[in-house]
C-alpha cells in the first residue's frame, strides 16, 4: 500500500514505495529500509543534497483566480465539524489504529527510524529510560516550588523563635543570635534557591529565542556567580527578566544582615509574680489583749508596748482584784522615736535590709497590703477666701465652731500657718497627789473619770495659699496687691478609725508608699468638745466632752488599750502640727517667724519660703498616715506589727526563727508581691523583620511565577540547569570549530577565547553534529540534536498559539490514487528531503500515554505544488513544515523489545502558507483520501 500522503510514484524520501500494512493479530512493525548512499539513490537528491543548513525561503506564487475553492472548514464539510466545535475528528482514529489502510503509520517515521531495529541510543536516551522517584522529583519544577516554601518557612520560624524572646531576660545571647542567624541564612537560602531556579530557566528561554554574542552568553550563564557579569549591556537589554533574577541573587545575602538586627539586647524591667518573705502589716486589735506587765517573747525578743501606762494598783492589791486598773500616760518612747524620725524624713520609715528580705538580692519589689482598722485624719474644710466666715464642723456628737477665724491669716492677719491641736487634750496627770507608777495618794473609790479618755482633740488649721504661684509675693502688707496675693482657708481633721490599703515599692534601695481606699469606720472618741467648761470631777484633768456617756473608760480594758494606741499616735502626730508661723510684715519673702514643729516635717514648702502647700489637707492626712502610723512597721516588735500572711500574728524580728534565711524558708509566712528588676532584655523588632521578609517574599514569589512560565515555554515539567553536562550536550554540534577557541594559544587555564570569537552570536535550537550531509536522505536523525550553534547553522521550532494546533486528519475530497493515475503528481518535482530537523521534549501538545514516556519530535520540510484532475494547475510553490511527536512505547511481545508509533504532532507553516494549503484542498465528489492538514 501506498503512503497517503507521497503518494505512489514518490515515497516520501528514506522510506520504500510499497509498504505493508499494520497487522491487528501480531503487532509486529514492518521492516523500512532506507535509501543507501549508492545503491538507493533519491531521484531528488541531487536537486536537494548540497542545500546549506539554514532556513529556506520559499517564494510564494500565484494560484489561479478563475475558480475558488470550497472552504473545507466552512459547515458544509464533514471535515471541518472538530475545527470549527473542538475535539478531535474522527479520522484521527484512523491515525491511531494500525488496521487503517487509508493512512500508513509507517508515512510519519523519520528517515533513519526502522521499527524492525531498536531505536538509535541517542534517540533512546533523549528523555531517558524510567528513572527513579527522587531523581524525577530532582529535576521537576516542584524543587522551585519546595524551596520557595522552605524559605518562607525559615522566615516564620524565625519570627516565631524572636518572639518567644521577646522581653525575656538576655541569656545565652551568643547562642540565640547564632539560632536567629541560621534561620535568616535558611530564609535567605530556601528563596535564593528557587530564584537561580527561575533564573537558570529564563537563561534557556532567551537562548532560545535570542541570538546573542558569546560575551552576553558568557555573562548570561554566570550572572548569578560573577557579579560583573551583570554589567554587560547586551545582556541587560536581550535578558532583562533573567537579569532582574540574578541581581535579587545577589542582594539577597542583605536578608541575613538587616534580620540579625531585628533581636537587639537593651536594659529592660523584668516583671514576675511571685511570694515574697518578711511582708508585714499593722493590726491594732492586738493592742486590745497586749499586757505590759507580761509582754509576749517572740524567739529571743519580747514585743514592744505603743504607750506608757499608770495604775492604780495600790500595794496589797492582788492581780486578780477588781478594784484597781492602769491607765494612758504617754506615748512609749520607742514609739516616740519611731515617729520622729519619719516626721522627720518626711516618708514612711522602713526597717533596715528590708528590701534584701523581702525582694531578694537584685530585685526590686512591690506588694499591697491591707489595714483592717486603723486610725486616720477625716478633714473638712470649713472656709475659703478673704472675709469668709467659717462654718461650725458637724461631728457624730455634735457641732463645734473653729477656735480662730481666717482674719488670723494674711492678707489680713500676718499668719501665714495657725494650727491649734490641743484643744481637749489628755492630760497626763490624772491626779495631782499621785505616788510613783502615778497611783493616787488618796483613799479609793478613785474619781470615775480618772484615766478616761473624754475627748479626741481636734487638729485646727488655718493657712494661707497663695492666688497666684508663678507670681511673686508682694514685698510688704502695703504694697496694692496684697490683699489678692493670698486665699485664706481654714479646715478641721478628726481621728478616725478606718480601713484602707497601704502600697509598698522598693526601688534601688528605694522606697515609696502610697495610700489608697479610705474607708472611714467612726470616731475614735464619739464626742464634742466643750471649750471653757471645767469638769469639776475630782481629777486633775479639765476637759469636758458631750455626751459623757461614750467616754472611754480604762476599765473597759480591750477598747480603753486600743483607744490608746490611736490616742499615742494622734498626740504624736498633733505636737508636730501645732503652732504657727507668721510672714515678715517688712518683706514677705524675707525669714518667716516660726513657732512650730511643722517646719521640721513636709506640711511646709521649704521651696517656697516654708508655705504651707496649697493642698495642706492631703498632706495633713498623708504625714499622719505614711510618716506616723506606717513608720512603726520599721520596728517589727511593736504589738500592732504582724505577718501580711498571717494578720493575726505577732511577726517579732525574725518570727521566732534563728535567721533570716531561715524565715526565707517558711512558705506560710510569704506574701504575694510582683518582683522586678532591671537587667538586659531581648527586644525584638517585629515590624523590621517582616518589612525584610516581605520584600524578599514577594519578589520570590515573582520570580517563582516567571520560573513556573518559563519551565512551561522550555517544554513542560522538567526544570533545566546550566550545569557542566548541561553545557556539554548543548555543544556538540561539530560546525564550533568553524572559529579557534583558543586563539592559537594553550590548551588549559591559561587558554583565552579571542575577542573576535567573543563577538560571535550564537543561539540554542536544532544543529548538526556532523557537518557531513547523505546523499539521498540528507541529515541523518543520530546527527540532530539541541545546541548551540552559530547564527546561520541554526534551526528552530517556534511554536505560536494562533499558528501552531493539534495535528489531525482531514477527508480530501479528490482522491490521490486518481491524481496519480492521470499522470498527475503531488509534489512538482518530488517532495523535499524529509529532513528530520529536531528531537527534543514535547510540551503543549504532549499526550500521556501509560504515565512518562520517553518522547520526540520529527520534522520535515516539504515543498508542495499541486494540480487538480480538471486539468488546471495550482502555479503555487509553498513549503510546509510538519512535526511529528513520537514516543517510545515498551512492548514485551515485540521481537525486538519496543517500536516507535505516532502519538501526537504539530503542524507548523511559513507565514502565509496556511491560506495556500487550505484553498489547495479543493472539495470534489470523488471518494476520500486522509492527509495531514493545519487546524
Amino acid at each position: 500500500m501506498t503512503s497517503s500522503f507521497g503518494g505512489a510514484g514518490h515515497p516520501i524520501p528514506g522510506y520504500s514505495g510499497n509498504h505493508q500494512s499494520w497487522s491487528t493479530s501480531a503487532p509486529q512493525p514492518p521492516s523500512i529500509p532506507e535509501y543507501d548512499s549508492v545503491s538507493q539513490q533519491n531521484p531528488h537528491s541531487q536537486q536537494y543534497s548540497q542545500q546549506p543548513w539554514g532556513t529556506e525561503e520559499v517564494e510564494l506564487g500565484r494560484f489561479n483566480p478563475g475558480q475558488q475553492p470550497h472552504n473545507p472548514f466552512d459547515d458544509s464539510n464533514l471535515a471541518a465539524g472538530p475545527y470549527q466545535h473542538g475535539g478531535q475528528h474522527r479520522g484521527y482514529e484512523a491515525l491511531r489504529d494500525p488496521s487503517t489502510p487509508s493512512l500508513h503509520k509507517q508515512a510519519f517515521l523519520p528517515p533513519g527510524f526502522s521499527v524492525s531495529g531498536p531505536p538509535s541510543p541517542s534517540v533512546v536516551k533523549l528523555r531517558a529510560e524510567e528513572q527513579p522517584g527522587f531523581s524525577r522529583i530532582r529535576r521537576s519544577r516542584w524543587v522551585m516550588y519546595i524551596c520557595l516554601i522552605l524559605g518562607v518557612a525559615c522566615a516564620v520560624g524565625h519570627h516565631v523563635f524572636y518572639s518567644t524572646l521577646n522581653g525575656k531576660p538576655a541569656t545565652d545571647q551568643l547562642v540565640m543570635q547564632r539560632y536567629g542567624t541560621l534561620l535568616a541564612f535558611g530564609a535567605k537560602a530556601g528563596i535564593s534557591a528557587s530564584v537561580v531556579i527561575a533564573h537558570h530557566q529564563r537563561v534557556w528561554v532567551t537562548v532560545r529565542k535570542r541570538i546573542l554574542s558569546i560575551g552576553a552568553l558568557d555573562s548570561l550563564f554566570s550572572a548569578t556567580e560573577n557579579l560583573f557579569s551583570l554589567f554587560r549591556w547586551e545582556m541587560i537589554k536581550n535578558a532583562k527578566i533573567a537579569t532582574l533574577l540574578a541581581v535579587f541573587v545577589w542582594i539577597a545575602p542583605l536578608v541575613v544582615i538587616l534580620t540579625a538586627n531585628t533581636l537587639q539586647v537593651e536594659l529592660g524591667r523584668v516583671v514576675t509574680m511571685d511570694r515574697c518573705p518578711g511582708i508585714r502589716t499593722l493590726n491594732f486589735a492586738l493592742e486590745e489583749t497586749d499586757e505590759w506587765r507580761d509582754p509576749t517573747w517572740i524567739g529571743k525578743y519580747t514585743e514592744i508596748p505603743a504607750v506608757i501606762w499608770n495604775t492604780t494598783k495600790r500595794s496589797g492589791d492582788s492581780d486578780d482584784d477588781g478594784d484597781w486598773f492602769d491607765y494612758y500616760t504617754a506615748p512609749g518612747p520607742i514609739l516616740d522615736q519611731t515617729t520622729t524620725v519619719g516626721a522627720f524624713m518626711g516618708e514612711t520609715i522602713m526597717r533596715k535590709n528590708a528590701q534584701l528580705e523581702t525582694c531578694g538580692g537584685g530585685w526590686n519589689c512591690t506588694f499591697q497590703i491591707e489595714i483592717a482598722s486603723g486610725p486616720a485624719y477625716k478633714c473638712t474644710e470649713l472656709a475659703s477666701g478673704v472675709g469668709v466666715k467659717a462654718s461650725n464642723l458637724t461631728q457624730e456628737s455634735g457641732s463645734i465652731a473653729p477656735p480662730f477665724s481666717t482674719d488670723v491669716l494674711v492678707p489680713r492677719g500676718f499668719h501665714t500657718y495657725y494650727a491649734f491641736a490641743t484643744g481637749g487634750e489628755y492630760f497626763h496627770m490624772q491626779m495631782n497627789d499621785v505616788s510613783a507608777g502615778g497611783v493616787p495618794k488618796t483613799p479609793r473609790p478613785d474619781p470615775k473619770n480618772l484615766g478616761a479618755f473624754r475627748t479626741e482633740p481636734i487638729i485646727w488649721i488655718g493657712f494661707a495659699a497663695r492666688a497666684d504661684p508663678s507670681k511673686p509675693l508682694p514685698e510688704t502688707s502695703n504694697s496694692p496687691d496684697w490683699d489678692k496675693a493670698f486665699i485664706p482657708r481654714l479646715f478641721a481633721c478628726e481621728n478616725y478609725e478606718a480601713s484602707y490599703k497601704v502600697t509598698f515599692n522598693y526601688t534601688e534601695g528605694f522606697h515609696t508608699t502610697a495610700v489608697t481606699d479610705v474607708k472611714y469606720l467612726r470616731p475614735v472618741i464619739n464626742t464634742t468638745y466643750l471649750p471653757n467648761v471645767n469638769s469639776q470631777d475630782g481629777t486633775a484633768d479639765n476637759t469636758t466632752a458631750t455626751p459623757e456617756s461614750n467616754y472611754v473608760f480604762p476599765k473597759d480594758k480591750a477598747k480603753y488599750r486600743r483607744t490608746a494606741a490611736y490616742h499615742a499616735l494622734s498626740q504624736l502626730a498633733r505636737r508636730f502640727v501645732n503652732g504657727t508661723m507668721q510672714i515678715n510684715s517688712r518683706d514677705a519673702n524675707g525669714v518667716p517667724l516660726v513657732n512650730t514643729n511643722a517646719i521640721q516635717t513636709k506640711l511646709l514648702d521649704a521651696s517656697n519660703n516654708y508655705l504651707p502647700h496649697e493642698n495642706l489637707m492631703e498632706y495633713i492626712q498623708r504625714f499622719y498616715l505614711e510618716d506616723i502610723i506606717l513608720s512603726m512597721l520599721s520596728n517589727p516588735q511593736f504589738a500592732s506589727v504582724t505577718w501580711a500572711a498571717k494578720p493575726d500574728q505577732q511577726s517579732g524580728l525574725l518570727g521566732g526563727k534563728e535567721s533570716f534565711q531561715d524565715l526565707a524558708k517558711d512558705d506560710s509566712l510569704k506574701y504575694p508581691c510582683e518582683r522586678s528588676r532591671v537587667t538586659n532584655l531581648y527586644n525584638y523588632h517585629a515590624r523590621d523583620l517582616w518589612i525584610v521578609y516581605g520584600i524578599s517574599i514577594l519578589l520570590g514569589i515573582i520570580a517563582v511565577v516567571v520560573g513556573a512560565f518559563a519551565v512551561e515555554e522550555n517544554g513542560g515539567n522538567a526544570t533545566r540547569d546550566t550545569s557542566f553536562s548541561s553545557i556539554v550536550a548543548a555543544t556538540r554540534s561539530k560546525d564550533l570549530n568553524k572559529v579557534s577557541w583558543d586563539g592559537g594559544g594553550d590548551s588549559g587555564a591559561a587558554a583565552r577565547v579571542p575577542s573576535s570569537v567573543r563577538e560571535m552570536r550564537m543561539g540554542y535550537g536544532i544543529v548538526p553534529v556532523d557537518s557531513a550531509r547523505g546523499l539521498t536522505t540528507g541529515y541523518k536523525e543520530e546527527d540532530l540534536k539541541y545546541g548551540f550553534a552559530f547564527e546561520g547553522d541554526l534551526r528552530r521550532i517556534k511554536r505560536v498559539d494562533n499558528a501552531v494546533k493539534r495535528l489531525t486528519s482531514a477527508t480530501f475530497s479528490s482522491s490521490l490514487r486518481d491524481l496519480r493515475s492521470e499522470g498527475s503528481t503531488l509534489c512538482d518535482h518530488g517532495c523535499d528531503e524529509s529532513i528530520l530537523v529536531g528531537i527534543g521534549e514535547l510540551s503543549q501538545s504532549r499526550r500521556k500515554m501509560g504515565g512518562d514516556r520517553p518522547d520526540a519530535i520529527v520534522c520535515y520540510n516539504i515543498s508542495v505544488r499541486l494540480m487538480t484532475r480538471q486539468g488546471w494547475v495550482w502555479n503555487s510553490l509553498f513549503k510546509v513544515r510538519l512535526c511529528v511527536s513520537l514516543s517510545l512505547l515498551p512492548q514485551s511481545s515485540s521481537k525486538h523489545g519496543k517500536f516507535w508509533q505516532d502519538v501526537d504532532g504539530e503542524l507548523s507553516v511559513e507565514s502565509g502558507s496556511a491560506d495556500l494549503w487550505r484553498k489547495a484542498t479543493k472539495d470534489t465528489s470523488s471518494a476520500s483520501a486522509e492527509a495531514l492538514i493545519l487546524t
